[in-house]
């Protein structure tokens, strides 16, 4: 049987250990949809809209460390995942999209390609003027294969995603070359002189250690370095789970005032891996400590353009191993306290009357969602209460849209974990949901191990929140629901209804878990309107 390009690139994203593709055939780009799955290629899992590729591929790529991929036809293909492509930038999330282009043969001498069917002026410089990312227009088979490798190992080495853009008629054409082997890119070595003056910041100093997405895969280094500087830790949405043993680790935001006083109460702040967005520091007015250092290994990172004492720019677990070095003989002033100030947070929420139903509800899913599994939330109130006070028990099980504060992520998101076999729960508002209902066909269609939960308030309840804050009238936030029962229904799937965040909802919780083991699959609808938690800028004055 001839090979094609499509292939080619199919066997090389083997050779980089992905499993699973995601993404909607187009005319452009059939030729994925004949070779995949052959042999050790990786399937491909059809979703019902190409921004649910991207979210896909996104989740599957956070849930394990590896590279997501999401195949999209051109033009309009291309177009609709571009919010998972800008939330995957967000977010530092390995993604490769691997879009088809306009076909070679028929283009204008003139080069505008957008009276083509489905073309456009450039899909690559979309995504160069639009991200500042990584991408490759290849014109020829041996340009896209050769390609692939320098754009995988820069998503797996930086976090940010990557584009490959392959003519349809060269991905369609003959392939009888040899594919090249994956990449290992050269491990940032850090500075000497930016090592010492980052060690004699710490030295004997109190910490707060920062994390970051970019940290999670030094997580073992990182403990020793916590440990050695008896630091206060403070990992953030995407680094959640982190250091979930360690005594020092706090398990609440850095939104709540008591954590606040204590970063800013520290002499320094060690920022790892991260860069100090937005959404963590309250737009740059956190209070922090007189002395920031940090280490990251994207040389892009904002660091909010907080005035910083010693910057080491290198990967991160021979960054951290280097301070080690430094720091041997450095006394630790340890901090104390860390339980008892997220427990403090947590009874606080409880007895406030208006967040008691909000903290039944985190701890119900804590308790009711394995640790093996993965939690999947959408940008929505309900998120944003697991987002920033569910307790991980490891990193790599919350997958949360802050990056780009991404409405719509959660119910397609979670077929990307669930297509690798892990059990997933999808926690999403009724709003967000409506953006991606046809997605439950792919929840059948794939009999994947997944369980929804819908949280109604009957529209944008953040949205709501926000024009009440500010005294508007509620305009566009109320919206007309599906009946549930009905929808689940016509997908196949078992459903149970409940209007308590407790007890109620650990009953249907432990219904849609077992279901999970005998292939069923099971939606959850929890009639329940949360107050917002300090995490959202509504609340942030309140700190």
């Amino acid at each position: 049987m001839t090979s094609t390009v499509g292939d080619a690139l199919l066997d090389q994203l083997a050779d980089h250990g992905v499993r699973v593709c995601f993404g909607v055939p187009g005319v452009h780009n059939l030729p994925f949809w004949v070779g995949a799955g052959v042999g050790r290629r990786p399937r491909i899992v059809g979703v019902r809209h190409e921004q649910a590729a991207g979210y896909a591929a996104d989740a599957a790529a956070r849930a394990t460390g590896g590279l997501g991929v999401a195949l999209t036809t051109t033009g309009p293909g291309f177009a609709n995942a571009l919010a998972a492509f800008g939330e995957a930038w967000a977010s530092f999330s390995p993604l490769l999209l691997i879009s088809s282009e306009a076909p070679l043969g028929p283009r204008r001498t003139s080069g505008a390609d957008d009276g083509l069917l489905h073309g456009m002026r450039s899909q690559v410089e979309v995504i160069t003027a639009g991200f500042g990312a990584r991408a490759v227009s290849a014109r020829s088979g041996a340009e896209a294969v050769e390609a692939l490798p320098e754009l995988a190992a820069h998503a797996l080495a930086t976090g940010r995603p990557v584009y490959l853009g392959v003519p349809a008629d060269v991905l369609a054409s003959s392939w009888t070359g040899s594919n090249p082997p994956p990449l290992t890119p050269p491990l940032a070595i850090p500075s000497p002189g930016d090592v010492t003056a980052a060690a004699a910041a710490l030295h004997g100093r109190r910490v707060v250690m920062w994390l970051g997405a970019r940290s999670v895969p030094a997580e073992l280094d990182v403990i020793r370095l916590a440990e050695r500087l008896g630091a206060l830790v403070v990992p953030t949405y995407q680094a959640r789970g982190m250091l979930a043993g360690f005594d020092g680790t706090v398990t609440v935001p850095p939104h709540e005032p008591v954590v606040a006083r204590a970063i800013a109460d520290a002499d320094v702040l060690l920022v790892i891996g991260d860069d100090l967005h937005g959404m963590t520091t309250r737009n740059w007015t956190m209070p922090v400590p007189r002395s920031i250092v940090a280490l990251t290994d994207v040389v892009d990172a904002s660091l909010g353009d907080y005035p910083l004492d010693a910057r080491v720019v290198a990967d991160i677990g021979l960054g951290v191993r280097a301070l080690l070095e430094q720091l041997d003989d450095a006394p630790a002033l340890p901090y104390s306290g860390a339980g008892a100030m997220s427990a403090a947070v947590r009874a606080d929420i409880a007895s406030d009357d208006r967040t008691t139903a909000a903290a039944r509800f985190v701890a119900t899913i804590d308790a009711g969602w394995p640790d093996a599994g993965a939690l999947v939330v959408d940008m929505c109130i309900s998120g944003y209460w697991l987002g920033g006070y569910s307790k991980q028990s490891r990193p790599r099980r919350l997958l949360y849209p802050v990056g780009w504060g991404t409405l719509g992520f959660g119910l397609p998101a979670a077929i990307g974990p669930a297509s690798l076999g892990i059990p997933t729960l999808a926690v999403v508002g009724d709003g967000g949901a409506a953006m991606g209902l046809g997605e439950l066909a792919t929840y059948t269609q794939e009999r994947l191990p997944l369980a929804l939960l819908v949280v109604s308030d009957g529209g944008y309840g953040m949205l709501r929140y926000d024009q009440t804050v500010a005294g508007d009238p509620h305009r566009g936030v109320d919206l007309v629901e599906p009946r549930w029962e009905d929808l689940a229904s016509a997908y196949g799937f078992k459903v149970v209804r409940t209007d308590d965040p407790g007890a109620g909802l650990a009953r249907a919780l432990t219904q849609a878990r077992d279901g999970l083991t005998c292939g069923e699959r099971w939606m959850v609808v929890l009639d329940q309107a949360f107050h917002p938690p300090r995490t959202t800028s509504p609340r942030w004055r309140e700190s």
